[in-house]
Protein backbone atom coordinates (compact mmCIF):
# COMPACT_ATOMS: atom_id res chain seq x y z
CA UNK A 1 0.00 0.00 0.00
CA UNK A 2 1.40 3.35 -1.22
CA UNK A 3 3.04 6.04 1.68
CA UNK A 4 -0.01 8.78 2.16
CA UNK A 5 2.76 11.40 2.01
CA UNK A 6 4.40 10.75 -1.37
CA UNK A 7 1.04 9.58 -2.68
CA UNK A 8 -0.19 12.81 -1.75
CA UNK A 9 2.43 14.92 -3.20
CA UNK A 10 2.49 13.03 -6.57
CA UNK A 11 -1.33 12.45 -7.55
CA UNK A 12 -2.67 15.01 -5.64
CA UNK A 13 -1.45 18.31 -4.92
CA UNK A 14 1.68 18.50 -7.64
CA UNK A 15 -0.75 18.18 -10.75
CA UNK A 16 -3.90 20.60 -9.16
CA UNK A 17 -1.20 22.88 -8.26
CA UNK A 18 0.75 22.95 -11.80
CA UNK A 19 -3.05 23.26 -13.12
CA UNK A 20 -4.99 25.67 -11.29
CA UNK A 21 -1.75 28.09 -11.72
CA UNK A 22 0.14 26.67 -15.23
CA UNK A 23 1.78 29.58 -16.40
CA UNK A 24 3.31 31.01 -13.06
CA UNK A 25 3.96 27.24 -12.04
CA UNK A 26 6.16 26.86 -14.97
CA UNK A 27 7.95 30.35 -14.24
CA UNK A 28 8.53 29.27 -10.79
CA UNK A 29 9.85 25.86 -11.44
CA UNK A 30 12.35 27.61 -14.36
CA UNK A 31 14.10 29.49 -11.63
CA UNK A 32 16.53 27.04 -9.49
CA UNK A 33 16.09 28.44 -6.08
CA UNK A 34 12.14 28.75 -6.68
CA UNK A 35 12.16 25.63 -7.58
CA UNK A 36 13.18 24.02 -5.17
CA UNK A 37 11.66 26.03 -2.45
CA UNK A 38 7.90 25.18 -4.41
CA UNK A 39 8.80 21.43 -4.39
CA UNK A 40 9.91 21.53 -0.72
CA UNK A 41 7.00 23.25 -0.16
CA UNK A 42 4.16 21.32 -1.72
CA UNK A 43 6.30 18.20 -0.52
CA UNK A 44 5.57 19.61 2.74
CA UNK A 45 1.87 20.03 2.35
CA UNK A 46 1.36 16.71 1.34
CA UNK A 47 2.61 15.37 4.62
CA UNK A 48 0.43 18.23 7.17
CA UNK A 49 -1.51 16.50 9.32
CA UNK A 50 0.30 13.47 9.05
CA UNK A 51 2.13 11.68 12.13
CA UNK A 52 5.55 11.87 11.97
CA UNK A 53 6.20 8.19 11.55
CA UNK A 54 4.17 8.79 8.71
CA UNK A 55 6.29 11.28 7.07
CA UNK A 56 8.44 10.45 4.28
CA UNK A 57 11.95 13.30 4.00
CA UNK A 58 12.36 14.82 0.26
CA UNK A 59 15.68 13.04 -0.30
CA UNK A 60 16.27 12.73 -3.59
CA UNK A 61 13.06 15.53 -4.63
CA UNK A 62 14.47 17.10 -7.80
CA UNK A 63 13.81 18.44 -10.72
CA UNK A 64 15.40 18.82 -13.98
CA UNK A 65 14.16 20.22 -17.38
CA UNK A 66 14.02 18.13 -21.32
CA UNK A 67 12.59 18.49 -24.50
CA UNK A 68 10.18 15.66 -25.28
CA UNK A 69 9.18 15.25 -28.37
CA UNK A 70 9.81 18.60 -29.09
CA UNK A 71 7.63 19.60 -26.38
CA UNK A 72 9.27 21.20 -22.84
CA UNK A 73 9.01 18.94 -19.94
CA UNK A 74 9.48 19.26 -16.31
CA UNK A 75 10.81 16.08 -14.82
CA UNK A 76 10.44 15.88 -11.11
CA UNK A 77 12.31 12.60 -9.29
CA UNK A 78 10.75 11.76 -6.31
CA UNK A 79 12.36 9.86 -3.38
CA UNK A 80 12.50 6.28 -3.97
CA UNK A 81 9.19 4.14 -3.84
CA UNK A 82 8.25 1.37 -0.82
CA UNK A 83 5.38 0.26 -2.76
CA UNK A 84 2.49 0.34 -5.90
CA UNK A 85 1.37 3.76 -6.86
CA UNK A 86 4.36 5.64 -5.81
CA UNK A 87 6.43 7.47 -8.63
CA UNK A 88 10.01 7.37 -9.05
CA UNK A 89 9.15 10.17 -11.56
CA UNK A 90 6.14 13.07 -12.34
CA UNK A 91 6.46 15.08 -16.01
CA UNK A 92 4.98 17.93 -16.42
CA UNK A 93 4.14 18.33 -20.20
CA UNK A 94 3.96 21.60 -22.27
CA UNK A 95 2.29 21.55 -25.44
CA UNK A 96 3.41 24.82 -26.59
CA UNK A 97 6.81 26.23 -25.72
CA UNK A 98 6.30 29.48 -25.01
CA UNK A 99 3.91 31.10 -22.90
CA UNK A 100 1.07 33.24 -24.13
CA UNK A 101 1.92 36.50 -24.03
CA UNK A 102 -1.59 37.52 -25.21
CA UNK A 103 -4.43 38.05 -22.34
CA UNK A 104 -7.18 36.60 -24.66
CA UNK A 105 -5.16 33.40 -25.35
CA UNK A 106 -6.13 30.98 -22.46
CA UNK A 107 -3.48 28.87 -20.63
CA UNK A 108 -2.56 25.74 -21.58
CA UNK A 109 -2.26 22.87 -18.50
CA UNK A 110 0.34 20.66 -19.03
CA UNK A 111 -0.34 16.74 -19.37
CA UNK A 112 0.89 14.90 -16.17
CA UNK A 113 2.44 11.64 -16.33
CA UNK A 114 4.10 9.68 -13.74
CA UNK A 115 6.59 6.55 -13.69
CA UNK A 116 4.51 4.44 -10.79
CA UNK A 117 6.22 1.42 -9.13
CA UNK A 118 3.72 -1.63 -9.87
CA UNK A 119 3.12 -5.38 -8.74
CA UNK A 120 5.57 -7.28 -9.47
CA UNK A 121 9.14 -9.25 -9.00
CA UNK A 122 12.51 -7.01 -8.58
CA UNK A 123 14.99 -8.24 -10.74
CA UNK A 124 18.49 -7.63 -11.57
CA UNK A 125 17.02 -5.66 -14.38
CA UNK A 126 15.41 -3.36 -12.06
CA UNK A 127 11.62 -3.14 -10.25
CA UNK A 128 8.46 -3.10 -12.65
CA UNK A 129 6.97 0.38 -13.39
CA UNK A 130 3.64 1.77 -15.45
CA UNK A 131 3.17 5.03 -16.96
CA UNK A 132 0.02 6.89 -15.81
CA UNK A 133 -1.45 9.96 -16.83
CA UNK A 134 -3.44 11.71 -14.69
CA UNK A 135 -6.23 14.59 -16.17
CA UNK A 136 -8.80 16.70 -13.99
CA UNK A 137 -11.35 13.77 -14.26
CA UNK A 138 -9.03 10.66 -13.75
CA UNK A 139 -5.75 8.58 -14.21
CA UNK A 140 -5.12 5.99 -16.17
CA UNK A 141 -2.12 3.45 -16.65
CA UNK A 142 -0.78 3.12 -20.39
CA UNK A 143 0.89 1.10 -20.26
CA UNK A 144 4.33 -0.70 -18.89
CA UNK A 145 7.08 1.59 -18.33
CA UNK A 146 11.03 0.99 -18.08
CA UNK A 147 12.29 -0.81 -15.20
CA UNK A 148 12.80 1.46 -12.13
CA UNK A 149 15.67 2.15 -9.86
CA UNK A 150 18.43 2.10 -12.25
CA UNK A 151 20.78 5.03 -13.33
CA UNK A 152 18.94 5.09 -16.95
CA UNK A 153 15.54 5.02 -15.69
CA UNK A 154 14.44 8.41 -16.02
CA UNK A 155 15.90 8.73 -19.92
CA UNK A 156 13.83 5.36 -20.44
CA UNK A 157 10.90 7.12 -18.97
CA UNK A 158 11.29 10.39 -21.16
CA UNK A 159 11.95 8.09 -24.08
CA UNK A 160 8.58 6.47 -23.24
CA UNK A 161 7.05 9.29 -23.26
CA UNK A 162 8.39 10.80 -26.62
CA UNK A 163 7.44 7.78 -28.20
CA UNK A 164 3.98 7.97 -27.08
CA UNK A 165 3.33 12.17 -27.61
CA UNK A 166 4.89 11.67 -30.91
CA UNK A 167 6.01 14.75 -33.09
CA UNK A 168 4.41 18.33 -32.33
CA UNK A 169 1.46 18.68 -34.76
CA UNK A 170 2.42 21.00 -37.73
CA UNK A 171 0.29 24.21 -36.21
CA UNK A 172 1.27 26.12 -39.69
CA UNK A 173 -0.65 23.46 -42.23
CA UNK A 174 -3.58 25.38 -43.67
CA UNK A 175 -6.77 24.19 -43.13
CA UNK A 176 -10.01 23.49 -45.29
CA UNK A 177 -12.76 26.98 -45.40
CA UNK A 178 -16.15 25.37 -46.38
CA UNK A 179 -17.13 28.44 -48.84
CA UNK A 180 -20.83 28.51 -50.00
CA UNK A 181 -22.25 29.98 -53.14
Amino acid sequence: MARTHPYNFVHVLLPQLAWRRPEAVRRELSDPGLARDLLHYVWDKAGEGLPVSEKVPPRGLRLSWHEVAGRVTALVQLPPPQATSEAHFAALVYEQNEAPDDDDVPELRPRYFTLEATLGLSTGEGTPTVIGERNAEAHRHLGRGPAGGRSDTASAFLHALAEMLGPLPDLDVPYMHVVRS
